[in-house]
This record gives structure tokens, C-alpha cells and sequence, in this order.
């Protein structure tokens, strides 16, 4: 084998075939692409990378955990609760602008082990739960108040 895969030439050869058998998705694309690759990979950097999401993953894991142990506390006001809740969606007054709301727990840290984004989709799970019983009870309690008038 080693001998078949020496040189550029046979490199090239060897990515068609692999390339043109098969019907390829994009990350396998990338990883074919990767191995193939002629220049050096920059090991380090990317080590770094992987590094910084996840740091970035367990920022956004202890936030959460926060936000569930706030919203865990039967003694918050209402208004507090409501709070809490339009800050973990960035909602904010009106003419202020911090940036666009996260769409997804694990925006920017798709390269994380598997244990972790389990853990951090089953902790948003938790708060997206929270936040559907509050809704619930609240259209419950305002059903209630409108059967009676």
C-alpha cells in the first residue's frame, strides 16, 4: 500500500477513485479532502480551536444550569421570572441591540465530544420545558379569569 500512495500523482489518483465511487455527503467530502491534503495541517491550531468550544460549551452549560436553578425557585415574582426568561432569549426594550438571539444550543460548538452536546441539549431540553409549563399555566390561569367574566 505504501508503495502504491508515494507520490503527487498517485495521491490525485487515489482521490478520484475514492471521490468518484461513491455518493458523498459533504462531511464525508471534507474528511476525504482532509486526509488527502498535500499541505501540512496545522495540528495546533486546530487543537486550539477544539480547545475553545469547549470552553465556549461549558460557559453556555453553566449559564443554563443558572437560569434552571432561578427558575427552579417558587419564591421569584412572576415579573422576575419573566425576567429571566426574555434575558436567556436576548429579548430586550426596544432600541437597544446586542446581537441576534441564539437559534441553536450547540451554535459554534458542533465539534464538541458527544457526551457533552448530549448533556447540553438534554439541560436547554430542561429550560425549553420550563418555559412551556409557565406558558401553559399562564394561558390556563387567563382561560380560567375569562370563563368567569
Amino acid at each position: 500500500i505504501l508503495s502504491t500512495v508515494t507520490g503527487v500523482h498517485r495521491y490525485k489518483w487515489l482521490k478520484q477513485n475514492v471521490q468518484g465511487l461513491y455518493p458523498q455527503s459533504a462531511l464525508l467530502n471534507t474528511i476525504v479532502e482532509f486526509a488527502l491534503k498535500e499541505e501540512p495541517v496545522d495540528v495546533e491550531k486546530m487543537r486550539k480551536c477544539l480547545l475553545k468550544q469547549l470552553e465556549r460549551a461549558e460557559v453556555r452549560l453553566e449559564g443554563i444550569d443558572t437560569i434552571l436553578k432561578l427558575s427552579a425557585k417558587n419564591f421569584l415574582l412572576p415579573s422576575v421570572q419573566y425576567a429571566v426568561f426574555c434575558g436567556w432569549q436576548r429579548l430586550i426594550p426596544e432600541g437597544a441591540n446586542i446581537g441576534e438571539p441564539l437559534t441553536d444550543c450547540l451554535k459554534d460548538v458542533d465539534l464538541i465530544p458527544p457526551f457533552n452536546r448530549m448533556l447540553l441539549e438534554v439541560t436547554f431540553g430542561k429550560l425549553y420545558a420550563w418555559a412551556i409549563q409557565n406558558v401553559r399555566n399562564i394561558l390556563l390561569d387567563a382561560n380560567a379569569k375569562f370563563k368567569e367574566l
